[in-house]
This record gives structure tokens, sequence and C-alpha cells, in this order.
């Protein structure tokens, strides 16, 4: 699934990506599945968070470097359920 979303500063030094909840709902896992997130090319694997009531994707430091983004930034956002086993 894509979609486009802002990379939001979600504490002093913490920023997430805000997902749709049409986005969450047909990944077809419930609220906090795993998924593989793909930002500028970079790929990862993470849960999905709640916080403060809306769905979240952590983007962690080291992430914002391999994927060359900053809280701000507006991009294409590409995730998928992520069923392989951790």
């Amino acid at each position: 699934m894509l979609f486009q979303a802002t990379v939001e500063a979600t504490g002093k030094t913490t920023t997430g990506i805000p997902v749709p909840q049409e986005i969450v709902t047909g990944l077809g896992a419930g609220k906090r599945p795993p998924v593989r997130v793909t930002l500028n090319g970079y790929t990862y694997r993470t849960p999905l968070g709640v916080m403060g009531g809306r769905t979240l994707i952590s983007v962690s430091a080291a992430i914002r470097q391999a994927a060359s983004v900053a809280a701000g930034d507006q991009l294409p956002v590409t995730i998928e359920l992520d069923t392989d086993p951790r």
C-alpha cells in the first residue's frame, strides 16, 4: 500500500509517520501489526505503534539517516504486512 505522509517530530529527538486508519484497516492484522516500510528506497521492519490515539510508524535517527529523511519531510510511504518470522 502506498500513501503520502509527513515525518512528524513526536518528541525531543523522536519522529514518526502517522498512518491513515484506512491503511491500518487494509492491512487486516489489528492495530499494531508488524510491517515492512519503505522510505526513499530504504526498507525496514517495525511494528506499528499507537500514541495519543494515533497509529504511527516509528522512524529512528538511524532510519532517518539511512533513508535521508527529516522531520517535516513529505514523502511517499510504502507499507505492507510483514509475515516473515522474526
